[in-house]
């Protein structure tokens, strides 16, 4: 065991905390404006997305529920996994949330601002 390692349960710990407050507060006002805006058919929903708000909105919601799954596929690696697996096996989680990440805020962001 390393000295760091003691204290990366309590960092897990907190990372996930935020996320899941993140996740909770954030999906019922993003249904809540998608059930607003479906009303008006799907072009109000890409109308919805393009519009600074609805980008910044869904950004912040799609990073808290992107980290919360990430932070839960790693508890399952750390948890079934040893040795070189466990860190390829994080590599590969870090690098699939960062590359879906990645694509959700470029393609909002190209939507709203470009």
């Amino acid at each position: 065991m390393s000295a760091n390692s003691a204290g990366h349960g309590t960092k897990h710990f907190k990372m996930h905390s935020l996320a899941g407050w993140g996740v909770i507060l954030g999906l019922p006002v993003a249904a809540l404006h998608a059930i607003m805006t479906i009303k008006h058919g799907p072009d109000s929903i890409v109308a919805w997305l393009s519009s600074t708000h609805g980008a910044l909105g869904m950004i912040a919601f799609l990073s808290a529920a992107i980290l919360y799954c990430k932070l839960e596929m790693d508890e399952v690696i750390m948890d079934y996994f040893s040795g070189g697996l466990r860190s390829f096996g994080q590599l590969a989680n870090t690098l699939v949330a960062t590359i879906l990440w990645l694509a959700c805020v470029a393609g909002l962001v190209l939507a709203a601002f470009v």
